[in-house]
């Protein structure tokens, strides 16, 4: 028990680090760009490239967490990252923003869905199945906090420093999350797939798993739908702010810190929700419940409403990534649990750069922000609307 407690706190502190090193990234990457093209657009279409590895490599990813150990992809793609992250240091600092530059992101963007099915994987074996919900929410807290202080953080380093030493800190960020990742040393034996089993083969045996289980196939599916009307307007939210309702950078800084409170309650109220409602319920009900409080962004006129509704989308969409992972955990098998991770997450992911494509076609169409977001509210509520006739509605607690 102690020995699995120190594991996942190593676990959890290898998160941290490359989370936060990450938001520096998110921070510094997309003011690079701005004042090198001066284009929203442009903002919008790398958003969309950091996502288009989920879609190419999830798969390969799935199988390589069946079949090798944990630890040991987290450590060399931890390390893999912090390579790419150091050369695209360089071309921010030689202001290159050509064919290379795209293609570099790309590559920075790929070591995390390669890592996300070992790292899903791990914390099946580490912690026990009664505290999954509660090791689940901890680490959404993480990336909830981050999120919260992130832009704040981020920018402010941003501001004081060039953007290229900023995204130098997050390539370190990576080199510690690999050394921290390395000490995890899982106690408990697994079945892996078989190396001699064809990549066909391994593939297939994903997708089938996947879709066998109807209500992981189908709580993916809702994924998809609820990514594609989110990711619309996510990269251009600060061009919303400030080009829409004409606020000021502090106050768009702030409207986020507010709305990522939402986050972190969400993060923190899970384990009881999950005492209370079913799994289902608790994914289809926040589902619908972002799809209303997202149309509310759309139509509000002060920073303080939109920060209360994003709040609330927040709050939703948090419940619904605990309670998921937790299930997917709990109903599939170790020994192809990877592949199964894999799958639907790429499922879930495969509308994010079509959405952000969407959205930055329609901005570049001069569309009025806040319509593209009521659009993306109502695209949220129907996959609500979906997965309330489907059996992931009908899914029992996982506790």
């Amino acid at each position: 028990m102690i020995k699995s407690r120190f594991n996942f706190q190593f676990l959890w502190l290898s998160f941290t680090v490359s989370t936060l090193g990450d938001w520096l990234l998110k921070i510094a990457l997309p003011i690079a760009i701005y004042q090198l093209t001066g284009s929203g657009a442009q903002m919008a279409f790398i958003y969309g490239i950091q996502f288009l590895p989920w879609l190419f490599i999830s798969v390969f990813s799935g199988i390589m967490a069946d079949r090798f150990e944990e630890r040991q992809i987290l450590f060399w793609g931890n390390l893999g990252a912090a390579l790419a992250t150091s050369c695209l240091a360089i071309l921010v600092h030689s202001h290159t923003t050509g064919f290379w530059f795209y293609l570099l992101i790309f590559v920075q963007a790929s070591f995390a869905p390669l890592m996300h099915p070992a790292f899903q994987s791990i914390i099946a074996r580490i912690v026990d199945p009664s505290r999954l919900y509660k090791a689940n929410a901890s680490l959404q807290v993480v990336d909830n906090t981050l999120s919260l202080i992130g832009p704040m953080v981020g920018g402010l380093l941003t501001a004081l420093i060039a953007p290229q030493l900023a995204v130098s800190i997050d390539a370190a960020s990576f080199l510690l999350a690999a050394i921290l990742s390395f000490a995890v040393h899982p106690s408990a034996k697994r079945q892996t797939a078989l190396i001699s089993e064809s990549t066909v083969s391994a593939i297939k045996a994903g997708f089938v798993a996947s879709y066998q289980n109807k209500i992981v196939w189908y709580g993916a599916l809702l994924f998809f739908w609820t990514n594609l009307g989110t990711n619309m307007f996510a990269a251009n939210f600060i061009y919303f702010m400030r080009h829409s309702l004409h606020t000021s950078v502090s106050i768009a800084g702030i409207t986020m810190g507010l709305a990522g409170i939402g986050a972190i309650i969400g993060s923190l109220a899970t384990p009881w929700l999950s005492r209370h409602f079913s799994a289902g319920t608790l994914i289809v009900g926040t589902t619908l419940l972002a799809g209303v409080s997202l149309v509310g962004v759309g139509l509000s006129h002060h920073f303080l409403s939109v920060a209360a509704f994003y709040a609330l989308v927040n709050f939703c969409g948090n419940v619904n990534a605990v309670v998921f992972f937790s299930l997917r955990q709990t109903v599939i098998p170790q020994a192809i649990l990877g592949r199964v991770v894999s799958v639907t997450r790429m499922i879930s992911y495969a509308s994010i750069p079509i959405g952000s494509f969407l959205g930055a076609g329609l901005v570049a169409a001069h569309w009025p922000l806040a319509v593209i977001i009521v659009m993306a509210g109502m695209i949220r509520f129907g996959a609500g609307v979906f997965g309330w006739f489907t059996p992931l509605n009908r899914s029992s607690t996982v506790n």
